[in-house]
């Protein structure tokens, strides 16, 4: 499928690897070459690329959900806020798409079919849903970039200066992209994928080197000594007078200029490096944020990392509680909830926390954006401790990012500041709870005891003999001595057991106090207890009723023997008689010594619920969930990059 021909420029052999290809740019010689069947035509010089820190260059080979594939052009864009490269790939099958490169973050996408109108470019806005393929997208970002320059094969002829009003759109597990460069929009479909699942080789032998390299420059407004790296950075902010300088060109223009009357100093120093989560990192840019909650100011800082791949992170501190922060092209599923909103995302479902307007009140150092002074922007955070997912908008895009909570000695350990890191104060929006470990051992262990305790009760109550010894109706006048001794009766057991004393009486509307005793004929040992009954009902705007007719009470570890019971019964003396159906009946069973053992059993793990749930109220006071009148921290921490 290889066609060679000869530059008419210089001479050198230019390769087109791919059937579909229009356009390719002399590596030797820079002109940009059109393929019109068989002859090449010369457009002219093409424009230099910008240096950049991309890992990737042409060349380089990887393979992508099992199939091989080739990196065969390059287009390089600028648009309001930085730089992007499409990355033109063949595969082994001549199937073509393209790797989206911004920021450290890929996404692969391959040219699609539209199977339906969509709106035109002047009528989408942010937030929109327009339907792909049967499936609903929401538009993220929306803008008109511009070529700086191509390199290698394109599918289409492309110069400097081309404008590319493209338009990015994402939902759960898709991302797309439209592009209206040629008046009818094409659609690109595909997903954000890390860079090391494609496992490429031939990658820039000089990227770790190079994203060290930094340049020196003077600030055009104090004269400071500045530096950054050439290859990854748009804008400096200057620490001494707060300006922030375009360093996309030598012309280092003041873009801004900051008014924060207080000059912070980062807790860990701009320039160091360390080895986080298996990358190496370098601390180039530093800003502060500001929400304002109740009339009230809490600001946070953010720093920004870089990484030996060519990619950026952040890392976000709030009153000693730090995330790690990095950005992601997916769109969550926001589902139906009762009180709090609810977003699925990689299979784990995010609780909505808070809405904020932060604004940038202070930055110092490098960044992959101009930096504009007081940025605003909208932030929505979604929690899933030890993760929250932040959503940032802007006028012009809207921006996801993940974060994972990060203990301050893990941070130390990374970058090693000079000055002990604070500890945490309060509880922050994603902070893992400590206690949550110790709720689930108890929690188990607790399940256990009571497994064990209801298979122990069940076989007591499965044994029990409910054994009637004595029946008997003792009748009770109001004008009569109400004074009864039972005969004798035999309580036949082994051992000691309990003995249920039941009476069912006639009470109605009327009341009767029985003083009993049970008493041992041989030992003359005396059980004495006293028992209040009662029972009322009317008509008061409908039935009612209260108390009851009837009443039992258990004796404990009765020994076998004969025995008698002698009542006593006291009652008005205006009721009518009063008849008792008195039973006994030996080896019931007994459920109060379940229910101790159960409370004495549940005490340590309530309390473990308790200190949890005093955790989670501490972490919602901050939340827009708090309860009306708590004046809790309004703050919380920023998802992270622009």
């Amino acid at each position: 499928m290889n066609y060679m021909a000869h530059c008419p420029a210089c001479g050198a052999q230019v390769l087109f690897r791919s059937a579909a290809s229009v356009q390719v740019v002399c590596e030797y010689c820079l002109s940009t070459l059109v393929r019109d069947d068989l002859d090449l035509e010369n457009l002219g010089k093409m424009a230099v690329l910008l240096a950049d820190a991309s890992p990737l260059q042409l060349g380089a080979e990887g393979r992508y959900r099992g199939e091989h594939f080739a990196v065969i052009g390059r287009i390089q864009l600028q648009y309001a806020q930085g730089l992007w490269n499409e990355w033109y790939v063949l595969f082994d099958s001549q199937r073509t798409a393209w790797l989206s490169e911004a920021s450290g973050s890929f996404v692969m996408t391959f040219p699609t079919p539209l199977t339906s109108a969509v709106p035109a470019f002047a009528e989408l806005h942010l937030n929109q849903q327009v339907r792909l393929l049967n499936q609903a997208f929401t538009i993220s970002n929306i803008a008109t970039a511009t070529c700086i320059a191509t390199a290698g094969e394109l599918p289409n002829q492309i110069s400097a200066g081309y404008a590319a009003p493209v338009v990015d759109l994402s939902n759960a597990t898709h991302f797309a992209s439209l592009d209206y460069s040629d008046g009818v929009p094409l659609l690109f479909l595909g997903e954000e994928i890390a860079l090391e699942k494609l496992a490429l080789t031939g990658l820039r032998d000089e990227l770790q080197t190079a994203v060290l390299q930094v340049k020196q420059f003077t600030c055009p407004s104090c004269g400071s000594a500045l530096q950054f790296h050439p290859k990854a950075t748009l804008s400096v902010a200057c620490g001494n007078c707060a300006s922030v300088i375009d360093v996309s060109n030598a012309a280092y223009k003041v873009l801004a200029q900051y008014d924060s009357q207080v000059k912070y100093t980062p807790r860990l120093s701009l320039g160091s490096t360390g080895k986080f989560r298996g990358v190496h990192y370098q601390i180039i840019g530093y800003m502060r944020r500001r929400v304002t909650v109740d009339g009230l100011p809490y600001e946070w800082s953010e720093y920004l990392l870089y990484s030996d791949k060519g990619s950026f992170r952040w890392l976000s501190e709030e009153r000693g509680h730090w995330s790690f922060i990095s950005p992601t092209t997916r769109k969550p599923i926001f589902m139906a909830g009762l009180t709090k909103q609810k977003i699925g995302f990689l299979g784990r479902n995010y609780v909505h926390f808070q809405n904020s307007t932060a604004v940038t009140t202070y930055v110092i150092g490098e960044f992959y954006w101009r930096v504009q002074a007081r940025e605003t922007v909208a932030i929505s955070d979604f929690i899933a401790p030890p993760l929250m997912l932040s959503r940032e908008q802007t006028a012009q895009e809207i921006n996801w990012s993940i974060s994972e909570y990060v203990q301050p000695a893990d941070i130390a350990a990374a970058f090693k500041p000079e000055q002990p890191l604070p500890e945490p104060d309060g509880v922050a929006p994603n902070q893992p709870s400590p206690h949550l470990h110790i709720e689930r051992r108890y929690g188990g262990a607790f399940a256990g005891f009571l497994l064990v305790l209801l298979v122990l009760q069940i076989g007591f109550v499965v044994s029990a003999q409910r054994q009637t010894i004595y029946h008997d109706q003792l009748n009770f006048e109001s004008y009569a001595a109400r004074s009864v001794t039972t005969p004798v009766f035999n309580l036949k057991s082994a051992h000691a057991t309990n003995l249920a004393v039941r009476n069912q009486t006639s009470l109605d509307n009327n009341w009767l106090y029985l003083d009993m005793a049970l008493v041992n004929v041989d030992s003359g040992q005396r059980y004495v207890f006293g028992r209040e009954l009662g029972y009322y009902h009317g008509w008061d705007e409908g039935a009612w009723s209260e108390g009851s007719a009837g009443d039992e009470v258990v004796l404990s570890s009765v020994p076998p023997g004969r025995y008698f019971m002698q009542v006593d019964a006291e009652m008005d003396v205006s009721s009518p008689s009063v008849s008792d159906n008195l039973i006994l009946v030996q080896d019931v069973p007994n459920w109060s010594n379940f229910w101790l053992t159960l409370l004495g059993l549940g005490i340590v793990p309530l309390i473990a619920w308790w200190r949890g749930n005093r955790f989670e109220s501490q972490r919602w006071e901050q939340s827009d969930y708090a309860d009306a009148g708590n004046d809790g921290d309004g703050g919380g921490d920023g998802g992270g990059g622009d």
